[in-house]
């Protein structure tokens, strides 16, 4: 059982390295890297205009990291006057820490969850700011809007795709033993069938494959991938658990 972990550095290097400690082989396939986003220098003005009582989500620990980088460099700190929603339990840890503020975060990680939660019960005439990559949460901010929320995206991080050097890596891998694929967003899915069309690995498509969330679930069918485990969670202890269970089971998730 050999798996392959497509998601960004750092955490790319992480959950191969815990996977290693539970004795369980790993190719890393980072495809994206990132830079600080485009709406960060208008971002604090921003912050500084917003009600008591908006509410501010973050996407992800990089939103939390590129916006509280951002904040430090002008000598601004996070509004305390706001409600604070992350998509999942670290990026709430992470966020506390750094804004040393309450943050509330879903069981279920994804806009569904988040948008279950109390400061979203009644969004009518509220300020809802948006951190995130140049994209993504679309649905998210339409409910809102919807709703009668106003809502302003932030760019708080670019992405830069790295998918033609990883082709040779990629016809390299060894077919017999690659069983299991993670992959950590809808945009990364994406990227990761086109590098498996540019290598003509396309036996890849039938390995499991682990996704986080419904959404992302739902394109991998379309994507044709078959055998699909929905984690519920981009963590990687949550993703470590569900792969020692997967091999525990041997590979069923019955």
């Amino acid at each position: 059982m050999t798996i392959v972990v497509v998601r960004p550095e750092p955490d790319c290097s992480q959950l191969v390295d815990l996977l290693a400690q539970h004795k369980l082989a790993a190719l890393p396939c980072p495809l994206v890297s990132f830079t600080p986003g485009r709406d960060l220098p208008s971002l604090p003005a921003l912050l500084s205009s917003l009600p008591a009582g908006s509410v501010l989500v973050a996407v992800s620990p990089r939103a939390v990291a590129f916006t509280h980088q951002a904040l430090q460099q002008q000598g601004l700190a996070w509004p305390r006057h706001c409600h604070y929603v992350a998509v999942g339990q670290r990026t709430a840890n992470e966020w506390q820490q750094v804004a040393n503020q309450p943050v509330q975060y879903p069981a279920r990680e994804d806009s569904e969850g988040m948008l279950s939660l109390a400061p979203f019960k009644v969004i009518k005439g509220k300020q809802v700011v948006i951190l995130r990559g140049e994209s993504g949460r679309d649905m998210m901010g339409q409910t809102l809007q919807s709703q009668g929320g106003q809502v302003h995206y932030c760019e708080a991080y670019l992405r830069q795709w790295a998918i033609e050097p990883l082709v040779s890596q990629v016809v390299s891998w060894p077919q017999d033993t690659i069983t299991t694929v993670v992959v950590t967003s809808g945009q990364q899915l994406a990227h990761f069938d086109q590098l498996i069309t540019l290598s003509g690995q396309h036996w890849l498509r039938q390995c499991r494959i682990l996704v986080p969330s419904k959404r992302i679930q739902d394109q991998a069918t379309a994507l044709g991938f078959d055998t699909i485990t929905t984690v519920d969670s981009v963590a990687n202890d949550a993703l470590v658990n569900t792969l020692l269970r997967l091999r525990k089971t041997g590979l069923s998730d019955d």
